[in-house]
């Protein structure tokens, strides 16, 4: 367990900027959704902005394949979960969420084999 906090330490210092400017990128999603200031134009929608989550993790955060696919498994985990106490319509989202990680974490496996 102290080797894991190490090492979640050390990235955490590797990435300190890079953490930031991703959790102001979802902050301001997060309210420009909220303020729904491209509605005529462009949805936000919390699908948009777990999707744009996942895939700007790739570039600011470095997540690779495995990150994908453990956040995959989670969401459907959680999915199962809210699923069995009958609340269908968030398990149905969260359903999908699992999908686009399990998606874009196939993509990122392929690109980094390359």
């Amino acid at each position: 367990m102290k080797n894991i906090n190490i090492r979640i330490e050390r990235w955490v210092k590797n990435h300190y900027l890079n953490l930031a400017i991703y959790n102001i990128f979802l902050i301001l999603l997060v309210l420009l959704h909220s303020a729904q200031y491209f509605d005529p134009f462009w949805l936000i929608s919390i699908n948009v902005i777990v999707l744009l989550a996942l895939i700007v993790s790739i570039f600011l955060l470095g997540a690779k394949s495995r990150v994908f696919f453990i956040v995959a498994l989670l969401f459907w985990f959680f999915a199962a979960f809210l699923k069995f106490v009958k609340i269908d319509v968030w398990a149905e989202r969260t359903t999908i969420y699992a999908f686009e990680a399990l998606v874009i974490g196939v993509i990122t496996f392929f690109l980094e084999r390359e």
